[in-house]
């Protein structure tokens, strides 16, 4: 006589609890695999600001310690501050900036674009931007008028490196390009100075100083709680996060403004 082994199937209730159990396991999991990838895009962003780190010294190596310009346009063109009318969002071959100028050091474009930028254009634009209070403000000629414009400054002249802004996260154009190449405040979004900035890396911002170490701050501190002077309190003032005046804040600089520098 042949005996035949029985099969025996899972039960309804037996597939449910494994689907339960599954699920459970999914709503635990599910949040830490986010976590995990949104801290991998901090990691990479971190690493893009160091590269531009890295470039920016080359540059200013080469330039007898002048950091580089965020902006500048042939004179011949447009006025030394801003490029043709109708080209400020898009590059133009008259306007040089900072990311431009550094880009024989840097070499790949990939690095100007952060991988959690949210805006409309994120995907493609320029995710850094860098700080006004490092730009020297001079004082020029144009069309039979003297100008001020902000120029970059020797970098040996800032006081506090570790603690001075270089570049941080914010814009919503392509490299090159004339728009967003600054920021006057480190919660500046693009086209919209003090509106809520969607840039953030788990509730924080990652920076490149001027001594180029990265750092991530969380929301509120470092940079964020920065406060300069209230020379420009029509727009800027004593803001946190101001990153607008060269110099120190118990000298006027070539503007008439007192500077914003962190002091040691």
């Amino acid at each position: 006589m042949i005996m035949r082994s029985r099969r025996r199937g899972f039960t309804l209730i037996e597939l449910l609890t494994v689907i339960g159990i599954i699920a459970v396991l999914a709503a635990i999991l599910f949040p830490v695999f986010t976590h995990a990838r949104a801290k991998a895009r901090q990691s990479r962003c971190m690493s893009n600001m160091q590269q531009i780190g890295q470039a920016i010294e080359i540059y200013v190596q080469d330039s007898a310690g002048f950091l580089p310009t965020w902006s500048i346009t042939h004179p011949g063109v447009a006025p030394t501050w801003r490029p043709p009318s109708g080209h400020e969002n898009e590059p133009h071959p008259s306007v040089a900036t900072w990311d431009s100028s550094i880009m024989y050091a840097l070499r790949n474009e990939e690095v100007l674009i952060c991988p959690d930028n949210p805006n409309s254009n994120g995907r493609i634009a320029r995710g850094y931007a860098i700080a006004q209070y490092t730009q020297r403000p001079m004082k020029v000629m144009w069309g039979g008028s003297e100008i001020t414009v902000a120029l970059g400054g020797y970098k040996d002249q800032i006081p506090a490196p570790s603690k001075t802004v270089l570049i941080f996260e914010k814009g919503n154009n392509p490299p090159f390009t004339w728009g967003d190449a600054l920021g006057q405040n480190v919660y500046q979004a693009h086209d919209d100075p003090l509106q809520p900035d969607k840039m953030w890396h788990n509730g924080g911002k990652n920076f490149l100083y001027c001594d180029y170490h990265v750092d991530w701050s969380a929301k509120g501190q470092g940079p964020f709680a920065h406060t300069g002077t209230p020379d420009h309190s029509e727009d800027w003032g004593s803001k946190a996060g101001v990153c607008v005046d060269w110099g120190p804040p118990d000298k006027t600089n070539a503007a008439g403004f007192r500077g914003d520098w962190p002091m040691p």
